[in-house]
């Protein structure tokens, strides 16, 4: 069984609620809602119920176009409570925010090790009759296998030379009937992935000039969990070819023995693959 969870966001204009681009507290348990949910997911195959949150410490503000990650680690299993601990992650900030002068647009700090921005504990409780037992890992085994659609540009890098961005979608992210996400928010998502990328490897998140090519193999629904990833396929100085692969880790079945049963898939099929061109600013 996986004991930690971790989910992505890069944090934008419409999260914050202060002129000076603060994010509320409040807007980080949302994904802290969700990675806590995943890690319960892993352990008994439900969604569970959060009873409260203790000793919540802030120790760094987070602000708009930060790069954030929300992790949870399991720490208790009872007969029904589970207990984690929550930490709040920042990757990496607008250079600006770190006393850089002279600052190009897009300027990032990637930070060498992740700067704890919140921690705490949670604990949570997932019934008797509704726990289904220990769940697959959701690990995807082989990101960068070969695509007969994509042209293979060199061998697929080591896990230093990628960056992942995990996230899961919600009615937020719904766009036609039945709860299916339209492949643009996909798009935007592996969007967000290939800027982490860009500011990890050049401290500078650029712009995309061109999308070179997408593919959209699996259909995403709410309550799905995503996990992208993205790799450098080439790169000149100022300009960068990056593709991103999304796979899905967890969906909602079908018909679920509970309402609130969700299953993690054992092998977590390719979703969408696109291929960006960025130059850095």
């Amino acid at each position: 069984m996986r004991k930690v969870s971790v989910l992505s966001y890069n944090m934008t204009t419409s999260d914050g609620a202060n002129q000076d681009g603060l994010i509320p507290v409040g807007r980080q348990f949302d994904f802290i809602g969700d990675v806590e949910t995943e890690e319960m997911i892993l352990v008994d195959g439900d969604e569970s119920l959060c009873l409260g949150y203790e000793n919540v410490k802030c120790h760094k503000d987070v602000f708009v176009g930060d790069m954030v990650d929300f992790k949870a680690t399991l720490t208790n299993v009872g007969n029904s409570s589970r207990d984690c601990r929550v930490e709040v992650f920042k990757l990496a900030t607008p250079a600006f925010r770190e006393g850089k002068t002279e600052c190009k647009p897009g300027d990032m700090v990637w930070f060498d090790e992740p700067v704890l921005c919140s921690e705490g504990n949670v604990r949570l409780v997932v019934k008797k009759h509704l726990q289904r037992g220990e769940q697959p890992d959701g690990a995807v085994q082989d990101p960068w296998r070969e695509l007969s659609d994509f042209e293979q540009l060199g061998l697929a890098p080591e896990e230093k030379d990628t960056v992942k961005y995990r996230y899961r979608m919600s009615d937020r992210d719904v766009f036609y009937g039945g709860g299916v996400v339209n492949g643009a928010r996909s798009i935007t998502l592996a969007n967000d992935t290939a800027n982490r990328m860009m500011a990890k490897t050049f401290q500078n998140t650029g712009h995309c000039v061109e999308v070179k090519k997408v593919r959209l193999y699996e259909p995403c629904f709410a309550g799905d969990y995503m996990e992208f990833v993205a790799r450098v396929l080439e790169s000149d100085g100022k300009r960068a070819l990056i593709e991103v692969r999304s796979f899905k880790i967890i969906e909602v079945p079908e018909n679920p023995p509970f309402p609130s049963s969700i299953d993690v898939l054992p092998e977590p099929p390719l979703s969408t693959v696109v291929q960006f061109i960025y130059e850095t600013y």
